[in-house]
């Protein structure tokens, strides 16, 4: 069975998983409760590297509760990757079905053809959106860039939506966002702006879980570049901080049904 499969069940439990928790918690049920910045499983609290990182600038404190919220997730990228924005975050999730409706709206695509400076702009980009964001934080004395977490919007909106039935100024980002997607832009906000997703490829090592091509001799059809959403080449560029193991180049090559050849690898 394909990766997407699995793939694609994890983003839909958690999609439904943001709505079901704040209902469990009128229900007073509160095993577990709160959004992407911030999130309770009984005794275990985990929160956002990021959202904290924030914290501690503006707070210019390290507390040991901050230190211990993010251990798992940070864990889960140093052994999988920057999975989290491929598996589980809910904007990552709606952006694809935004690509899919364009496919069946036979639309051009927005994608930009794969080049080795393509890649290396949009992470000098990154990087720079980044250092930016930091600086502002710190002048401001608050997290600012937690207002642009499409994650933890998303999360947030659907606890608001559920619990007082509305949605909050918040939302118009997201829309604001989504729209570009659709019409101008390919995937700009995972490549390219992303607060979240750009940290978590900063925590990444290189020997956490990999795209990886084992078999040196391919077909070459470039298929994994073709499916790419990255826009990178995955027989060589699996350890690029915009690979997000998605797997989607995976189940794209060709060669696979005959051996092994681009896989996921633990180095």
């Amino acid at each position: 069975m394909k990766i997407s499969f699995y793939r694609r069940a994890v983003q839909l439990v958690v999609l439904i998983g943001i709505f079901v928790v704040p209902l469990l918690n009128i229900l007073e049920i509160y095993f577990i409760k709160g959004t992407f910045y911030s999130i309770d499983i009984g005794d275990v609290a985990m929160a956002d590297p990021w959202a904290v990182f924030q914290s501690i600038i503006t707070s210019k404190t390290i507390n040991t509760a901050m230190l211990i919220s993010v251990i798992i997730p940070v864990l889960l990228v140093l052994l999988f990757g920057r999975v989290w924005c491929s598996w589980f975050c809910p904007y990552h999730f709606l952006v694809e079905m935004l690509q899919k409706l364009r496919n069946i709206l036979k639309l051009k695509s927005k994608k930009p053809k794969y080049s080795e400076n393509l890649v290396n702009r949009s992470n000098r980009i990154r990087l720079l959106f980044l250092l930016i964001g930091l600086f502002i934080t710190g002048i401001a004395g608050i997290p600012l860039l937690n207002l642009i977490s499409a994650p933890g919007i998303i999360s947030s909106q659907a606890l608001v939506l559920v619990k007082f039935h509305y949605f909050t100024f918040e939302i118009v980002f997201i829309l604001i966002l989504l729209i570009l997607e659709f019409f101008f832009i390919y995937f700009f906000w995972c490549r390219l702006l992303c607060p979240t997703g750009i940290f978590l490829s900063l925590i990444d090592r290189k020997k956490a879980m990999k795209v990886a091509k084992i078999e040196p001799e391919c077909s070459m059809c470039k298929s994994c570049i073709k499916s790419c959403p990255m826009v990178i080449n995955p027989m060589n560029e699996g350890k690029n901080p915009l690979c997000h193991n998605c797997g989607i180049c995976i189940d794209s090559c060709p060669d696979n049904k005959k051996r092994d050849t681009l896989r996921f690898k633990f180095y």
